[in-house]
């Protein structure tokens, strides 16, 4: 096996077998327990928005649960860096097999809290509500926008801050991706996580589904409103493209905005929507042999000849990436979206 998988707990006074009992009494202490010999699968998934990273992995004991809920886990293959996170939960069945599910420090933001941010970039809310929350941060980047007034109550955090990257990625035409670097909350633009190998029928494909699609994401007509108290309405703003609209129908986005901002901002937050979603999602989901590293937020060059949109190498951007690792197989199912269209072709 080329991977390491590694368990972090901490026990008070320790019985290692043979040998006395261990540790200051009523002290707790670092025990480092190698997993990789008795581990016959490793599941590893991420996503590009709204969850943590999750790692399952299954054991075989004797007898018992041997690792502790909260217990640390880190996943490394070929020299890579895969997983840092915490084991949350963990079944015994039949036949001495054990599953732990863990995820990684995003999980704890999956907490609710209320939060008023003035003046503030992404930055400087990950960084504040990090500390709060007594996480680890890593490099964020700037993303060169300020978030005027953000008002959240009672909200789940994670959520919170996905939206507010959902704004920056809209305002700035710059794509993102916020999550958890082996232990550290990170903000990078994805144009700086490139990968070099090429998925495709002649290369580590071995099966895929392609999808062109107007159902989930795609808007042609932009309606944004505002609270106004003097009038007790809603002032409504709105762009739209008509061309579109005759061929896919009316697709109508609609939202409330701060009452905050002025004309001038929102008519320019319907145009970047509109500029946003107003088109075809083109997507593919891929199956192929395991690149150690690879995750959701990566770009990844693709070639599909069968694909007449896929025939020429295209950049695609990974939104869920979920790693098998079975005895000394490793394979990985990719959810790929087009990169252009989502406003990261510029820079290539």
């Amino acid at each position: 096996m080329s991977y390491t998988l590694t368990a972090i707990s901490q026990k008070t006074n320790v019985q290692l077998e043979p040998g006395p009992m261990v540790g200051t009494p009523g002290q707790p202490i670092k025990i480092n327990t190698d997993l990789t010999g008795c581990t016959t699968s490793i599941e590893v998934t991420t996503n590009r928005f709204d969850s943590a990273s999750k790692m399952t992995f299954e054991t075989v004991e004797e007898s018992g649960i041997a690792l502790e809920n909260g217990s640390a886990v880190q996943f490394i293959d070929n020299g890579t860096p895969v997983f840092a996170g915490f084991i949350f939960t963990a079944e015994r069945s039949f036949g001495n097999t054990v599953k732990y599910t863990a995820y990684d420090q995003l999980y704890y933001l999956k907490a609710k809290a209320s939060y008023t941010f003035v003046n503030m970039s992404l930055e400087q809310i990950i960084t504040q509500i990090a500390t709060d929350f007594g996480l680890t941060v890593g490099t964020l980047e700037t993303t060169g926008y300020v978030f005027p007034c953000l008002i959240k109550d009672n909200t789940e955090i994670l959520g919170m801050i996905f939206e507010a990257l959902s704004q920056v990625i809209i305002q700035t035409g710059k794509i993102f991706a916020f999550y958890d670097n082996f232990g550290k909350l990170e903000l990078k633009e994805v144009k700086s996580m490139f990968v070099n190998s090429m998925l495709g029928n002649d290369s580590l494909v071995t099966d895929y589904t392609y999808k062109r699609d107007i159902a989930s994401e795609t808007y042609n007509r932009i309606k944004l409103v505002r609270p106004n108290k003097e009038t007790g309405r809603m002032d409504a703003f709105v762009h739209e493209d008509t061309d579109t609209q005759k061929t896919w129908g009316l697709l109508q986005y609609y939202d409330t905005v701060d009452e905050n901002l002025n004309d001038a901002q929102i008519d320019a937050m319907c145009a970047l929507y509109l500029e946003y979603y107003n088109r075809v999602v083109q997507s593919a989901k891929i199956s192929a042999m395991g690149i150690p590293g690879l995750r959701a937020g990566n770009v990844i060059p693709v070639r599909i000849k069968q694909v007449q949109e896929l025939s020429m190498n295209r950049l695609l951007l990974a939104e869920k990436v979920t790693h098998k690792y079975d005895g000394s197989a490793h394979t990985m199912d990719i959810e790929v979206k087009n990169f252009e269209q989502l406003g990261g072709a510029s820079w290539i």
